[in-house]
């Protein structure tokens, strides 16, 4: 039995996302964005489950859910559980995770998206996101002098 190596993988995906846009045809610079994936998912379920018209969605995310933030996390914790990685935080350690991915998830959608998609619209002669992107850069490095006062 062959193993599946990380570019094996990433190559594969890569290939199965670019059939799923040209499937849906849109939208352009979607890629694979857990910030939008996860809108959308949760819009689809408040649209569809709820009946509760809050969300708009993408196109390719009207007529089903977009999981892909549910296998990225179940994915990412099956790996870090094989390879013995898997660590709980304590309680405040919880808090502050909460804390920082909201307020990421939050700005990231508030750039149109993770930054996988803002290089994607750049790629595509969007010149705002330079800005965004210029912007990000700026984020993390006052994220990370943050931690490193908090200590992390």
């Amino acid at each position: 039995m062959s193993r599946i190596t990380p570019i094996t993988a990433g190559i594969a995906i890569g290939i199965l996302a670019v059939a799923a846009q040209r499937l849906f045809d849109e939208p352009q610079a979607y890629g694979v964005c857990i910030a939008c994936h996860s809108r959308d998912m949760l819009g689809w379920i408040f649209n569809n489950l709820l009946s509760i018209n809050l969300v708009d969605v993408t196109t390719a995310g009207l007529f089903a859910p977009i999981l892909t933030p549910l296998g990225i996390l179940i994915g990412a914790h099956l790996a870090a559980r094989k390879n013995n990685i898997f660590s709980m935080p304590g309680q405040r350690g919880h808090a502050r995770m909460f804390l920082l991915g909201f307020l990421v998830m939050v700005f990231a959608l508030l750039l149109a998206g993770c930054p996988l998609r803002l290089l994607l619209r750049i790629a595509y002669g969007d010149m705002l996101s330079v800005f965004g992107l210029i912007w990000m850069v700026a984020g993390i490095a006052f994220g990370i002098t943050v931690l490193r006062r908090w200590g992390s």
